[in-house]
């Protein structure tokens, strides 16, 4: 598995959605929204509604199931979360 985002986290993170970095998901739209499938290390799928703000200034977020997957894995403030590709997947 290739690792593309760490982050600790953060209040807002923890509270209302998480913050991704715009390398995260290059060439999806502004303005415009996906729900995106994560797997967990225990196997389990949660799905996460990311949206890309309209305007330059704004950065895609993660909300959705995101919240249950906070309170499911009790995750807090400072807390280290990763998100990795599994290439292995994607050639199926």
């Amino acid at each position: 598995m290739e690792k593309i985002f760490t982050k600790k986290l953060n209040n807002i993170d923890i509270e209302r959605r998480i913050v991704l970095s715009e390398n995260l998901i290059k060439g999806f739209p502004r303005g415009h929204e996906a729900y995106l499938k994560f797997k967990d290390e225990d196997g389990k799928v949660w799905t996460f509604r990311c949206r890309v703000p309209p305007g330059g200034s704004s950065r895609p977020a993660l909300s959705g199931d995101w919240f249950l997957f906070v309170r499911s894995k009790q995750l807090m403030v400072g807390d280290v979360i990763e998100i990795a590709l599994d290439r292995e997947k994607d050639r199926a």
